[in-house]
């Protein structure tokens, strides 16, 4: 029992694939104002989190760290389950992709758009950038 005493468990779930189901310490993600941190018996939540950094911390202690884009946290009853569109690994990431992707993006905000079309265009950028410096951060 003392080991889950400050552990909790912890899904992340990709539109894709199950990336993380097990006990972990603590849950950080990016949200519209900033990094949130999750431990064991936080207070019952639900979060909308924008592209940018996961980092898990298993009940060995390990870290875990990849790149979630547009989603939600619910954390309840010691249970934490992250919703996500995308999630990926430093290895998994293609920087050449993701460099392609902004530029996608950077070219469809030069041209004149519905307002749907501007929003999903600033989606889009904020993916790639996300995943651009996720990677770079891990090759140094």
């Amino acid at each position: 029992m003392a080991e889950t005493t400050h552990t909790f468990h912890l899904q992340v779930i990709a539109t894709q694939k199950v990336y993380f189901d097990d006990r972990a310490k603590s849950v950080n993600v990016q949200a519209d104002d900033g990094r949130r941190q999750f431990l064991a018996h936080a207070a019952d939540t639900t979060l909308a989190i924008v592209p940018g950094e996961i980092d898990i911390v298993t009940a060995s202690g390990e870290t875990i760290s990849a790149v979630a884009g547009y989603g939600v946290v619910m954390f309840a009853n010691n249970r934490a389950v992250v919703l996500t569109e995308t999630c990926e690994s430093p290895e998994e990431l293609d920087q050449r992709r993701a460099e392609e992707a902004l530029d996608r993006a950077k070219e469809r905000m030069r041209q004149k758009q519905s307002m749907r079309e501007y929003i999903m265009t600033q989606a889009a950028m904020a993916r790639a950038l996300s995943r651009l410096k996720f990677k770079d951060k891990n090759l140094h």
